[in-house]
Formats: C-alpha cells, sequence, structure tokens
C-alpha cells in the first residue's frame, strides 16, 4: 500500500528557511490550529499583503497545503499538518511563552519575517540590489 505523499511529509523535517518563515509567522499575526496529532499553521494578512502572502506560501514548499486564496478580505492559506507544530504550540502554549526557547531558535529571517508580519518592516524585492534580489527568491 503507497502512503499518501502528505501523511509521508510529516516525517520530513522543514529546512532552516522554512522553519524561521515558520517561526517568524508565530511571532507575529499567525496561528497555530487543529487538535493536538492535527495541527496545522494558519497563515492569514490582510488582502493588501498578498504578495507577502505569496512569498511566504513559495518559502514553505511542501509544508503549504492548498495555494492562497483571498476570502473574507484575507489573502490565506494553510501548511499541512505535522508535529513539529504540537513542539511549537509547547513553545507557545501561553502569553508568557518560553523566551528562552524563543531566543535560542530564532535567526534573523525569523526576525524578518515576524517583523513583517507586525508591520514595523516591509520586504520588498525592488529594494534589493542584483545580488540581493538573486538569493532573496531562492531562499
Amino acid at each position: 500500500m503507497v502512503e499518501h505523499p502528505r501523511l509521508a511529509l510529516r516525517r520530513i523535517p522543514p529546512d532552516p528557511v522554512q522553519f524561521q518563515v515558520i517561526f517568524g509567522s508565530l511571532l507575529g499575526d499567525c496561528r497555530l490550529v487543529g487538535l493536538p496529532r492535527q495541527r496545522r499553521l494558519r497563515i492569514a494578512h490582510s488582502g493588501s499583503r498578498s504578495d507577502y502572502v505569496r512569498w511566504k506560501y513559495d518559502r514553505l514548499g511542501a509544508f503549504a497545503a492548498d495555494a492562497p486564496e483571498l476570502r473574507d478580505g484575507l489573502a490565506q492559506f494553510e501548511t499541512i499538518t505535522h508535529p513539529l507544530f504540537d513542539d511549537l504550540a509547547r513553545i507557545f502554549a501561553t502569553r508568557y511563552s518560553r523566551h528562552d526557547a524563543i531566543v535560542r531558535l530564532l535567526r534573523p529571517l525569523g526576525l524578518a519575517v515576524w517583523l513583517a508580519d507586525v508591520g514595523r518592516l516591509e520586504l520588498r524585492a525592488e529594494s534589493f540590489l542584483p545580488q540581493q534580489r538573486v538569493l532573496a527568491l531562492a531562499s
């Protein structure tokens, strides 16, 4: 019997870029949804930020379930169900999250995603130098 590809993905850890997009999103405006062992990340931003939502979707690759859609004024999508989200739920369980764990896991990309989510930073491809654009698109 062949396993469904989305079930197989549950055994593959996210790469460092995917993890930082997920982690920064959780620090920002995005939320975990679902019960234990069925958790996934819901990414939703204002429809005017649909390019940013698409950027997150592209970075998450196989961890993104369905393509972003505009619904109720929000550009949004969800990830696949993955055990990582149960681990992250424990870190972000309360308002008084495990700050030591957050500081230890956060990298510059995660910080940039967090700041972009809360509106403190806007990522625009045209503001990058040509060699940075290639790197930004590849990451």
